[in-house]
């Protein structure tokens, strides 16, 4: 009888020492992807740009301004973003006959708020190897603008197409705008169209 248990007892053993073999190789090893502390993600929520504007006034000729900006994310989206505009107003004198109403080369400064929309998205491609993401985004504005001793409040809406690097991005934008200026108004010089662009960085 003990003989005949023998085979047994010895399979028994061999089985269990075999599971506990295969339970010792077979280790896996939890795979995360992602980075393993968040804290090492660089997370960038600002733009911030220099740029030319090209406005167009009605009534008066053409001008050459700077454009200094700010663009803070805050959402998939959205952003909000603030500029300065300084520019050349006008170089000839305005008068109705007995009162000068413009003097001969005035300055228009912009001081405005706004906030953006991005309405497309997409990559662009200037040499086919490499891609550049670009973004179109509807902007609106509201500030003031002084010109010469007034100011008026100062309101545009517009387009901008932003193509975004690593580090830079560079942007082109188109607006419409308008000063509630009282003596602007008056001389049917308070609005107009402007064209520019921007560069600028990350941070």
């Amino acid at each position: 009888m003990k003989l005949k248990l023998l085979p047994i007892m010895l399979l028994l053993v061999t089985s269990a020492s075999f599971a506990q073999d295969v339970s010792d190789i077979y280790q896996p090893d939890v795979r995360r992807a992602g980075l393993k502390q968040t804290e090492s993600l660089d997370v960038r929520r600002a733009m911030v740009g220099i740029g030319a504007v090209y406005q167009s006034q009605d009534n008066l000729q053409s001008r050459l301004g700077i454009n200094l900006n700010l663009r803070w994310l805050a959402g998939e989206r959205w952003y909000v973003l603030g500029e300065y505009q300084y520019a050349p107003f006008n170089e000839d004198e305005v008068s109705d006959g007995t009162e000068v109403l413009l003097q001969a080369n005035e300055t228009a400064s912009v001081l405005a708020a706004g906030a953006g929309y991005v309405v497309m998205q997409g990559s662009a491609s200037f040499n086919g190897r490499r891609t550049f993401p670009w973004q179109l985004a509807a902007e609106g504005f509201v500030g003031e603008q002084f010109t010469g001793d007034t100011s008026g409040r100062y309101t545009g809406i517009g387009f901008s197409w932003q193509i975004i690097e690593q580090d830079y991005w560079v942007a082109m934008g188109w607006r419409v705008y308008q000063s509630d200026d009282e003596r602007l108004n008056g001389l049917d010089v308070n609005s107009g169209a402007q064209w520019g662009v921007s560069f600028g960085s990350w941070f």
